[in-house]
């Protein structure tokens, strides 16, 4: 068992937001063509040090998903693809009525608001997950595909992180994408109390008929492992790395640039599998790493 800032992991290998969904693998209520995807509930997902749900906000929310027109959110790119999913989720309430269901005991739950000003949405949402026995809540501040106001205001940030540390009974990790003000960001989340910091998300872009997007994979794998070794210095609290992981040499990548836990999140969509065998390969070795 590690002990990282509080959050007490069985090693150091996290699924990130978006492959487990909610920690039940690719469910029909959500996904009529879930049967496609049914390779997921072949998944060991205890084998993790933890698995992030999908983002969940308050209220359901589409996003901008439409199943039954995934090219309108998903697009192929050089050594990755682009996407704008926009927190699609089925809402709190729902997860909240389903958690009894999951039986994960290394589940982190990740939220999200719309508005950073909106301090009671996020007090009511830590207060229904302060009975639930996680992991860890992760906040997500950094989604391209949802506008979320103020989210430049350092000011507005640090109150937001100050109101959910004091409320909330779980560690608490914000999750920061690779723009805008990160050094300032992440040392304020030190600052607030928060227990880790997890970086990268999905790298903003815009692109000529798919309008605004992120751009996940391999090609974010440089940018990722450039801001981590930005970071390090500035913080002592751990950092959960991700982006464009691929490989067990990636996963050591990270550890060296100074990650403290490696992410998984797009791998899973080209090779949901690979995962857990390089997690076995490094427990294997017993590599200082884990």
């Amino acid at each position: 068992m590690i002990d990282l800032n509080g959050i007490k992991m069985k090693n150091r290998f996290i699924v990130g937001s978006g492959p487990a969904k909610y920690g039940l693998g690719y469910e029909l209520y959500e996904n009529p063509l879930s049967f496609l995807l049914c390779f997921f509930h072949l998944m060991n997902w205890e084998i993790f040090g933890a698995v992030i749900t999908k983002t969940l906000t308050l209220p359901p929310w589409k996003g901008n998903y439409r199943w039954w027109k995934p090219w309108e959110v998903l697009r192929p790119a050089e050594n990755g693809w682009l996407n704008r999913f926009g927190w699609n989720n089925f809402g709190l309430d729902k997860f909240i009525s389903l958690y009894p269901g999951i039986g994960l005991k290394n589940l982190v739950v990740s939220i999200g608001v719309f508005d950073l000003k909106d301090i009671k949405s996020l007090l009511w949402m830590l207060e229904m997950l302060n009975p639930l026995n996680i992991l860890a809540i992760e906040i997500n501040f950094s989604c391209p595909h949802v506008k979320i106001l103020s989210r430049d205001d350092l000011r507005i940030i640090e109150d937001f992180m100050r109101e959910a540390r004091k409320f909330s009974q779980h560690p608490l990790i914000a999750k920061f994408g690779p723009t805008g003000d990160i050094i300032e960001r992440v040392i304020i989340a030190e600052k607030c109390g928060f227990n880790a910091v997890s970086l990268i998300n999905t790298v903003p872009q815009f692109v000529l008929g798919f309008g605004e997007c992120g751009l996940s994979g391999r090609a974010i794998k440089p940018i990722a492992l450039e801001v981590i070794r930005k970071v390090r210095p500035q913080i002592c609290i751990p950092i959960f790395g991700g982006g464009g992981i691929y490989t067990a040499d990636d996963c050591q990548e990270f550890f060296d640039a100074g990650a403290d836990a490696t992410v998984f999140v797009s791998v899973f969509f080209c090779y949901p599998l690979r995962p857990q065998k390089i997690v076995r390969s490094f427990l294997k070795t017993q590599s200082p790493a884990v």
